[in-house]
C-alpha cells in the first residue's frame, strides 16, 4: 500500500520512511518539513536536514488543490522519465537535478532550488522581457528535439484530464463554475462566446488533434507557472503533463500566456520566429486561441489583475484566431 506523506507527517516518521529508500545519509538527520510553495497537481515540501535541503514531491489520486478531480498516480513516473529523458540529451542545465524516485510510493526527491518563486508575478508586472522570451523558446526547442525512449508515458489519463479543461468544460454552460465569483462581469461577457456553436466544434476539433500521438517529446504545460528563476539561472519544473505530441501544443500554450501578460499579439510571430523550425503556424494560432480562452473562462484561473475590458479583448483575439 502507497504510504502518504504531506507536512503533518511526523519529522521521526518521515526520517524512517526516507531511510527505508536509503535516502539519508549516515549521520544526516531531518530538522523540519514545510510546504514547498502552493503546489497544484502534487504534494511539495521543503525537507530540511543538518546537510542539505531536499524538494519531496509525491502524487495522490486527485489533483491536490482541487481534492474533488481525480487524476493518475502515475503522473510522477511521467515527470521523472521527462527528466531523465532531457537528462540523456545533455540538456540538464535548466531542470532540477532528480535525486531518487520511487515508483511505489509515487514520490521523488529533487534539489532545491532554494526559496525562489515561480514566474506568475510576470502576470502583475503586464512586461516580460525579450532576453527571457529568446531563453524560454530555445529551452522549449531544445526538450522538443530531444530523443526519447520507445516506451515514453502516453500519459493518456492526465491527457484526457486536460483535454477536458482545456476543450470542453469551458464551452458547457452549466459547469458548476461561476464566472462572476472571478469577475463581477465576466459571465455576461462571456455568454456569446460559450454559446458559439461553432467555436464549440472548432475547440472540439481541436482537442481531438490533442488526444493523438505526436512525434515529439513536450512538455505539456509550458506557462510561467513551471518556470523558476534564481539569479538569473532559469529552470523548468512541473511536466507531470508530459506526452509525446505537436510541438505546436506546447508553442501554442506558451504564445498565449505571453499575449495574457502583454496584451500584445504581435508575440505569436515574434515567438515563432525565434522557434524557426517547420511547424504549423496555423495549429500555433488554433492552441493559441484556445488556452487564452479557457485561461479566462475556464476552471484554471491565472493570478492576473486584468480589467473586464482586458478580459473581452484577450476573448475577441481568442476568437480570430481560432476562426482564423
Amino acid at each position: 500500500m502507497m504510504t502518504n506523506v504531506d507536512v503533518n507527517t511526523k519529522i521521526s516518521d518521515l526520517s524512517n520512511f526516507l531511510n527505508n529508500y536509503n535516502i539519508l545519509f549516515k549521520d544526516e538527520h531531518l530538522l523540519n518539513v514545510s510546504k514547498a510553495g502552493d503546489g497544484n497537481m502534487n504534494v511539495v515540501l521543503r525537507i530540511k536536514t543538518n546537510l542539505r535541503s531536499l524538494i519531496f514531491k509525491q502524487s495522490r489520486p486527485y489533483v491536490e488543490k482541487y481534492k474533488t478531480i481525480s487524476a493518475p498516480l502515475d503522473r510522477i513516473e511521467v515527470e521523472n522519465k521527462f527528466y531523465v529523458t532531457t537528462n540523456r540529451n545533455g540538456f540538464n542545465s535548466n531542470f532540477p537535478k532528480i535525486i531518487y524516485y520511487s515508483k511505489e510510493d509515487f514520490f521523488m526527491i529533487m534539489e532545491d532550488l532554494g526559496s525562489v518563486e515561480d514566474l506568475s508575478n510576470l502576470y502583475f508586472r503586464r512586461k516580460i522581457d525579450e532576453k527571457l522570451i529568446i531563453k524560454l523558446t530555445k529551452i522549449l526547442k531544445e526538450i522538443h528535439s530531444c530523443s526519447f525512449q520507445i516506451n515514453y508515458p502516453l500519459n493518456n489519463e492526465l491527457k484526457k484530464l486536460n483535454h477536458q479543461h482545456i476543450f470542453v468544460l469551458p464551452f458547457i454552460k452549466d459547469n458548476g463554475f461561476s464566472l462572476d465569483s472571478v469577475h463581477k462581469g465576466l459571465e455576461v461577457l462571456a455568454h456569446s462566446f460559450i454559446s458559439n456553436e461553432f467555436l464549440k466544434n472548432k475547440s472540439l476539433s481541436i482537442g481531438e488533434q490533442y488526444l493523438k500521438k505526436g512525434s515529439n517529446l513536450l512538455h505539456g504545460d509550458f506557462y510561467p507557472g513551471s518556470w523558476v528563476q534564481n539569479n538569473n539561472k532559469l529552470y523548468i519544473i512541473d511536466p507531470e503533463f508530459s506526452f509525446i505530441g505537436d510541438i505546436e501544443f506546447d508553442l501554442g500554450v506558451f504564445v498565449a500566456h505571453i499575449i495574457i501578460i502583454t496584451l500584445e499579439e504581435r508575440y505569436l510571430i515574434n515567438i515563432i520566429n525565434h522557434y524557426s523550425e517547420s511547424i504549423d503556424q496555423k495549429l500555433v494560432k488554433y492552441y493559441t486561441g484556445i488556452e487564452i480562452f479557457r485561461r479566462i473562462i475556464g476552471l484554471a484561473q491565472l493570478p492576473t489583475n486584468l480589467r473586464l475590458n482586458e478580459k473581452e479583448y484577450l476573448l475577441k483575439l481568442s476568437n480570430r484566431l481560432l476562426l482564423n
